[in-house]
C-alpha cells in the first residue's frame, strides 16, 4: 500500500493588522529566512485553499509560505458591522457604472493584508494572489510597492464590468443557487457542485477531494454571512484598474484558457496595464489549483520570483 504523503507542518497564529485593527488568522511554513510569499486567498475561501499540492512544490525551492484567512473568513474576525445587501442589484448598478454602498470595498481587505505584512514583521515579501486575492494583491502592490517585493496573479482580473461576464452556468450553480440549508451535507453538496462548476476541463477535480476539503473547512469555520459580504465587497468595488495601471513592481499574470468563471480575457487586461508583465495562459485550466498541475504553478511562479 502506497504510504500517504506526509503533511506539511504549518505554525499557526492571529496577529493585529497595523492597519485596520483586525485580528487575522494566519500560518507559515517553509525556513524562516528563506524568501516569503504572501498567499492571499479567493472569495469565499479559507487558507486552507493553498493546500498541500500546491505548497509543496514552492516549499521544495526554499520558499517561506504565510497564507491567511481574509476578513470575514475562517478564524479571521468577522466585518463588525452587517449593511444589508443585493448582489443581484449591485450587479446591475455595476453594470450601469452606479456606486453602491457596502460594508467594505477591496481597498479594505488590501489595507488588511498590508497591516498585516506590518504585523508579521515580513520582509518584502512576495505576492501571490488568486481570483479576490488577485485584486486585492494589485491594490496593494500599487499602494505599499515598498513593503513587498514581486506579483504573481492567479486567474484573476481588473474587476472591470466591461470585461466578458461568466457562464451563464457559473452564475447559475454559484451565485443563483444556494444550499439547502446550513447543514454540512448540504454546504459540502453545494461547494461540490460550485467546483465543478467552474473547475477545470483539462484536469477534471475529483468530486470526493472536493467533498472531503469542502468538509474539513465547514468544520474549521462556517461564515455564510461573510461569504455574502465578500461578494458584495467584489461587485460594488467595481474596477481596480486606476491600481492596476499604478503597478510597477515585477508581475506575472497567470489565467487558465478554459476559465468559465473570470475569461482569460481579465487577466490579459492586467497584463496589459502593468508594464513588462509575464502573461502565462494554460490550456485546460479553469478556475480552480488542480494537483495536476501544482508543479508547473511552482515552476512559473518560481521562474518570476527568482529572475
Amino acid at each position: 500500500m502506497k504510504a500517504a504523503p506526509t503533511p506539511i507542518d504549518w505554525q499557526a497564529g492571529h496577529a493585529r493588522s497595523s492597519t485596520t485593527g483586525l485580528n487575522m488568522a494566519w500560518e507559515a511554513a517553509g525556513p524562516e529566512d528563506g524568501e516569503t510569499i504572501l498567499l492571499v486567498a479567493g472569495l469565499g475561501c479559507q487558507l486552507t485553499m493553498w493546500n498541500d499540492e500546491f505548497c509543496k512544490p514552492l516549499l521544495a525551492q526554499g520558499y517561506r509560505l504565510v497564507r491567511f484567512d481574509n476578513r470575514d473568513i475562517g478564524l479571521s474576525d468577522q466585518h463588525p458591522t452587517n449593511m444589508k445587501v443585493n448582489v443581484p442589484a449591485t450587479f446591475i448598478r455595476n453594470k450601469l457604472g452606479l456606486r453602491t454602498p457596502t460594508n467594505y470595498k477591496l481597498d479594505t481587505m488590501a489595507n488588511d493584508a498590508i497591516g498585516l505584512i506590518d504585523a508579521l514583521k515580513l520582509k518584502r515579501p512576495h505576492l501571490v494572489g488568486v481570483s479576490m486575492g488577485g485584486m486585492i494583491s494589485q491594490i496593494v502592490a500599487a499602494q505599499a510597492p515598498d513593503k513587498i517585493g514581486k506579483l504573481v496573479t492567479l486567474m484573476s482580473s481588473t474587476n472591470n464590468p466591461k470585461l466578458p461576464m461568466p457562464s451563464p452556468h457559473v452564475i447559475h450553480n454559484m451565485f443563483l443557487k444556494r444550499p439547502k440549508s446550513q447543514h454540512i451535507d448540504h454546504v459540502v453538496e453545494h461547494v461540490e457542485r460550485v467546483f465543478t462548476a467552474i473547475g477545470s476541463p483539462g484536469y477534471p477535480p475529483d468530486p470526493a477531494k472536493i467533498r472531503e476539503r469542502a468538509r474539513k473547512a465547514y468544520q474549521r469555520a462556517y461564515k455564510p454571512a461573510g461569504v455574502l459580504r465578500q461578494t458584495h465587497c467584489v461587485v460594488a468595488t467595481g474596477s481596480i484598474e486606476d491600481y492596476t495601471r499604478a503597478i510597477n513592481v515585477p508581475t506575472c499574470v497567470v489565467h487558465g484558457m478554459d476559465d468559465p468563471l473570470l475569461k482569460k480575457a481579465c487577466s490579459e487586461r492586467i497584463a496589459k496595464l502593468v508594464p513588462n508583465a509575464r502573461l502565462h495562459l494554460i490550456k485546460g485550466l479553469g478556475h480552480d489549483l488542480p494537483e495536476a498541475l501544482a508543479p508547473t504553478f511552482g515552476e512559473i511562479i518560481h521562474a518570476h520570483l527568482g529572475a
